[in-house]
């Protein structure tokens, strides 16, 4: 992981968008969600560092159902081929927050 840079976190989330997608999102302590199958319509980073998180889906059988996902205090991200990971650490450098965007399912 390296630490967030919000341009390009941007430019990168647009290979994902308007095709089906999985979403990781996990909040500790708490709880997560896992394999969420959708469509990446947008993302929008907000601050300057910890940095907040929006990320804009619809349903990918209709088109037309819409859903928001934010996620505060991120700090770190990791970009490849099909995906993204933000993640937030604690000040005991745990994981606090993550959402995970990929074009594949995620192992269960």
């Amino acid at each position: 992981m390296e630490p967030l840079q919000p341009d390009v976190v941007r430019r990168h989330a647009i290979l994902l968008m308007e095709r089906e997608a999985y979403v990781h999102f996990e909040v500790n302590p708490g709880g997560y969600w896992r394999n969420g199958k959708t469509v990446l319509k947008a993302v929008h980073v907000k601050g300057d560092g910890p940095y907040r998180a929006f990320f804009q889906f619809v349903s990918h059988s209709s088109g037309s159902e819409q859903g928001l996902i934010q996620v505060n205090d991120l700090t770190h991200m990791e970009l490849g081929d099909g995906y993204l990971i933000l993640t937030g650490y604690d000040d005991k450098g745990r994981i606090a927050q993550t959402i995970e965007v990929s074009l594949s399912p995620f192992a269960v």
